[in-house]
């Protein structure tokens, strides 16, 4: 039994050790990003603090259907996890874009604010819970 606790504790850290929270290894996920409509009638965004901390919500108003998640964001190269059990699959890694060629107007429904994107990533799904958002979803993000 005592074994048994050594090696799941051994393979506890090895896998903690894998994803690092985006403020230290992956600073380029830090920021608001919308995901923009999510329907016609709705939106989605996910907001990720200096500090690591991660917010998602969608919001669907056609079905009266809302979702949010919450918890530190960490990366390794194919996820990008919140919470340590829901994640996004990375499909494209966030990257400045060039506004002359791709104009995306996003609005923050944090602040209120409206900018043109300058920064791009695409991520698959938000898995790992009961009620989950699955498909792939450009987010883009206005960071001055």
């Amino acid at each position: 039994m005592k074994n048994c606790l050594i090696i799941f504790s051994l393979l506890l850290i090895g896998l903690s050790s894998c994803e690092k929270q985006v403020e230290k290894e992956r600073p380029e996920f830090i920021g608001y990003w919308s995901g923009g409509s999510y329907c016609e009638y709705g939106f989605i965004y996910l907001d990720i603090s200096k500090k690591s901390k991660a917010y998602f919500y969608m919001l669907d108003y056609s079905n009266s259907r809302d979702y949010s998640s919450s918890g530190i964001a960490r990366a390794n190269d194919e996820k990008l996890i919140i919470g340590g059990v829901k994640y996004f699959t990375i499909i494209e890694y966030p990257h400045p874009i060039d506004t002359n060629v791709e104009r995306k107007h996003i609005y923050n429904y944090s602040d209120g604010t409206s900018k043109i994107a300058n920064w791009k990533m695409v991520l698959d799904g938000l898995y790992g819970s009961v009620d989950c958002y699955d498909g792939t979803r450009t987010y883009y993000m206005a960071d001055y």
